[in-house]
């Protein structure tokens, strides 16, 4: 483990890596986003302003900007790397739910439960474009691999593609009867695949906006949709236990993978193709091969729920990560355990590998971040920010009840 960053109060909803710098942002409950330096350890920055939890964040293309949303309605653009609140963008009448950058320019498109989505330019502030289109609200946002359209998919049952430019509505991808819950492009472009709750996973035409194929077999909600790196196939999975790998040419379901015992919530394929991971509430990690569909491997060793999986880009090495606060470091040929990397205090929601493999970044229900050693999963350091009441002796405060002690520790005092 190389680091854990720690001076948040709650939970940490969200992390953003800066894009050449070695800065790593995070957003939580506790209202505010923590600037941290990934080589030093060190707490740069401690953002506030939002007046409630902080759910998305994200860093413009260059960098220069970092935009955050939250359950206070307002999006805020912050100068990076100095900190100042550059502009609060308001509008929204429910929380934010979702933001990201396009991929070249600096327009930054984000969604909200009030049932808008709504386009900013992030250079100006201002919001130019609201769209209403979408009577409910938006739960996954992505954008084309060229930047030249965007996804949007949410409780009203549709997909809807937009181009990017001329933020006009290209098509209306309908068919779902029930929450598009997961959107992912094909890595050419060509091909959108949504999951929802109706128990489907659609296939869209991109240029056409035409459904390709209506993939059917699962018999509960999707909660995740992957394309393999060549784009061929594609790999579903959700609440009915099953990971279904498709083969798009055909629109085929080539195999059904079953040995989980619990809602399958995450899917991720290997960087050259040639198997599946997939994570379950039945406390297990399971290695497919993609050709045949025959388990390889069961990892395990969680002893509760696994709610994600990350390879780390060369392929040597895959963690996963869940309620039993651990994340756990496997081999990615022969699926020994390496490692198990302890320091957190509650359940772990989520990892990423860096681009070069070389830090994994952890968040978890107990505040805190940990930065460890992509290769040998030391922990190089705890940060520590600065909270309100750090290192404040309330040993001889009187008439503190014990609830009071309690929220006065979690803002740094000791006793």
């Amino acid at each position: 483990m190389l680091k854990t960053l720690e001076g948040h109060t709650n939970r940490v909803w969200c992390l953003a890596a800066h894009p050449t710098l070695p800065l790593l942002a995070s957003g939580s409950e506790d209202s505010t986003v923590r600037l941290w330096d990934m080589q030093t350890g060190h707490c740069l920055k401690v953002l506030s302003g939002h007046r409630h939890g902080v759910r998305g964040s994200a860093f413009s293309s260059s960098g220069s900007l970092l935009a955050s949303g939250g359950d206070d309605q307002a999006l805020r653009l912050w100068d990076m790397p100095t900190g100042e609140c550059l502009k609060t963008l308001q509008g929204y009448t429910n929380r934010v739910w979702s933001l990201t950058f396009h991929p070249r320019d600096q327009t930054l498109v984000s969604s909200s439960e009030d049932q808008t989505l709504r386009l900013w330019d992030s250079q100006t502030q201002t919001c130019f474009k609201s769209l209403k289109e979408s009577v409910h609200g938006i739960r996954a946002l992505a954008f084309h691999p060229a930047g030249r359209l965007f996804a949007s998919g949410g409780e009203d049952q549709t997909v809807r593609l937009w181009d990017s430019k001329s933020v006009q509505l290209v098509s209306t991808l309908r068919g779902h009867t029930n929450w598009v819950r997961a959107i992912a492009f094909s890595p050419d472009g060509q091909l959108l695949a949504s999951g929802s709750e109706d128990e489907t996973v659609r296939i869209w035409d991109v240029e056409t906006g035409l459904c390709r194929a209506t993939l059917h077999g699962h018999t509960s909600w999707l909660r995740a949709v992957a394309f393999s790196p060549d784009g061929q196939m594609l790999a579903s999975g959700g609440d009915d236990q099953t990971i279904r790998l498709w083969e798009l040419a055909t629109q085929c379901c080539l195999h059904t993978l079953q040995g989980h015992s619990g809602r399958v919530r995450d899917v991720a394929f290997s960087p050259d193709g040639q198997t599946l991971a997939s994570a379950s509430e039945d406390q297990t990690v399971r290695i497919w091969e993609r050709e045949t569909g025959q388990a390889l491997a069961v990892l395990q060793g969680h002893t509760g729920w696994v709610r994600a999986l990350a390879f780390r880009p060369d392929g040597h090495v895959l963690a996963s990560c869940g309620d039993d606060q651990t994340i756990r470091v496997w081999t990615g040929d022969t699926h020994q355990l390496l490692m198990v990397l302890r320091g957190h205090t509650n359940r772990v929601r989520g990892i990423t590998f860096s681009s070069d493999g070389t830090v994994l970044a952890s968040g978890s229900d107990d505040g805190t971040i940990k930065l460890w050693d992509g290769q040998t999963g030391r922990c190089l350091h705890t940060l520590i920010a600065e909270r309100p009441y750090e290192r404040m002796n309330i040993s001889f405060v009187e008439g503190l009840t014990e609830a009071q002690k309690i929220a006065l520790k979690a803002l740094g005092a000791i006793e």
